[in-house]
């Protein structure tokens, strides 16, 4: 049988906010981390944070397998070689948005767990979980409507406050 992480969260916005939250590298970077991420089909992309204990390089490899706008994204998701050149078998990242009611259920399954360690496996569990509940609700709150559709307005988590640290971070990757 195989590992899966499964995370849902209620949010009281339209999907098509949520989605600009899941998707623009700039609410990305304030709500997850800084990426060079685009919604494109087969993209391949990064996000990257300074290297930081049961982190790592900071540096995980991604591309983006399915693409349904306010509906489903798909990656995969892979971290960098470790010191010793360790790489584990890349994992996959569905976020699936599904309209309730005047807002959204945003489910999200990791898989391909299987071989990752048992401590980053506890991490991710608590991580995804802090980040859904608690940090992208902040960023969706700064989503907002516009001619051409909703944009995200950064400066809803200051970076002093973002669960990273991006000092080594290139500046190809929205921060």
């Amino acid at each position: 049988m195989s590992k899966r992480l499964f995370k849902s969260v209620y949010l009281p916005h339209a999907p098509e906010h949520v989605w600009e939250a899941i998707t623009d590298p700039h609410a990305l970077a304030e709500w997850l981390m800084p990426s060079d991420f685009k919604p494109e089909l087969d993209h391949e992309f990064t996000f990257r944070a300074d290297p930081q204990w049961g982190c790592g390089a900071g540096i995980t490899e991604c591309r983006v397998l399915e693409l349904e706008p306010e509906r489903k994204l798909t990656i995969s998701w892979r971290h960098a070689p470790d010191k010793k050149g360790r790489q584990h078998p890349p994992m996959r990242v569905e976020f699936s948005l599904i309209p309730v009611g005047e807002g959204t259920r945003l489910n999200l399954e990791q898989t391909g767990l299987e071989g990752q360690p048992k401590l980053m496996l506890f991490l991710m569990n608590i991580g995804w979980g802090y980040m859904l509940k608690r940090l992208l609700p902040k960023v969706i709150a700064n989503v907002r409507d516009g001619d051409d559709g909703p944009r995200f307005e950064p400066g809803a988590i200051p970076l002093a406050k973002r669960t990273y640290k991006v000092k080594t971070v290139p500046s190809t990757h929205a921060y």
